[in-house]
């Protein structure tokens, strides 16, 4: 196909088996009711761009991981866990946005109340995967426990929802120090668990997580500053979703903070960081990801 990259045919088969896997999972598992059902697989299935899923098969392959299959089980996991934050960030009592991965919003499409069981629902899922893969793949009882850990550390108060609140009431100081804070609890914890899980299930020990980790957090701050950049820049077509939203809602962004430009400059210093923690050799179709982070346009 005219244009497509290396990153793009390597990222192109996996994010196939990450759509199909997450259907099976699905279907499996959170199909006891048909309304449910079919409201999580609109929010989960075919859409996004899998950033954490990829990230967490790459980590995998990098460190010389032999367990594939766990390793998209997890990475499924993971994107049960954004896609939940989204469904919620969308909410009229949060956001209040319309247009998510080129279509409706839960909400707008199923109502606020399905929509927050939807999101409630996937929270659910991710921890039920993770806890039961050891019953379809050759993974220790006590690395899926590590990694829903990780994971729960990632997606709680210390993480996904400390940034949410944040986000919604920020600190009085409108500094860069703030703008941090947000953006390591809101984005980074999670693309970093992403990274550390994919470290979990190839068999690393605590210096292979801590390396991963380490990487996924300046990663993280990265990927939030261009999508702060993007919101300005952007099209709707483009991203997927509404943008200005966050200059409209007065939201404190680093561009705000520092302007565009510097903070463009900053996302790149983070993806340098995040490409200097990579373990060494066999790690280039993570390190390309990595780089698109700063690169990408939408």
């Amino acid at each position: 196909m005219p244009g497509t990259t290396e990153l793009d045919r390597l990222a192109a088969a996996d994010r196939d088996a990450i759509e199909a896997r997450l259907s099976a999972l699905v279907d499996a598992l959170a199909s006891q009711h048909a309304g449910m059902r079919d409201a999580i697989r609109y929010t989960l299935v075919g859409g996004g761009k899998r950033v954490r899923p990829l990230l967490c098969l790459w980590t995998h392959d990098a460190l010389g991981g032999r367990n594939r299959d766990a390793a998209l089980d997890a990475a499924c996991a993971l994107e049960c866990v954004h896609t939940y934050s989204l469904v919620h960030d969308d909410l009229p009592s949060m956001d209040n946005d319309d247009y998510r991965r080129g279509k409706p919003s839960a909400h707008r499409r199923f109502g606020e109340a399905v929509a927050v069981l939807a999101g409630d629902a996937l929270l659910t899922l991710a921890f039920e995967i993770l806890c039961t893969i050891p019953s379809r793949y050759p993974l220790a009882a006590e690395d899926a426990l590590a990694a829903a850990a990780a994971l729960a550390r990632a997606a709680g108060t210390d993480g996904l929802i400390a940034g949410q609140a944040l986000d919604i009431a920020p600190p009085a100081s409108r500094d860069e120090a703030a703008v941090g804070e947000i953006h390591l609890r809101k984005t980074a914890a999670l693309i970093a668990a992403s990274m550390e899980l994919g470290a979990v299930v190839a068999g690393s020990g605590a210096v292979g997580r801590a390396s991963a980790r380490r990487a996924g957090v300046e990663a993280g701050m990265a990927f939030q500053i261009i999508d702060d950049i993007l919101d300005i820049e952007g099209e709707q077509e483009t991203l997927g979703k509404t943008p200005h939203k966050d200059i409209d809602r007065g939201k404190l962004t680093l561009p705000s903070v520092i302007g565009i430009e510097a903070a463009r400059a900053r996302a790149h210093r983070h993806v340098e960081d995040a490409l200097g923690a990579l373990p060494a050799g066999g790690a280039a179709p993570l390190a390309m990801l990595i780089r698109h982070i700063a690169d990408r346009a939408h």
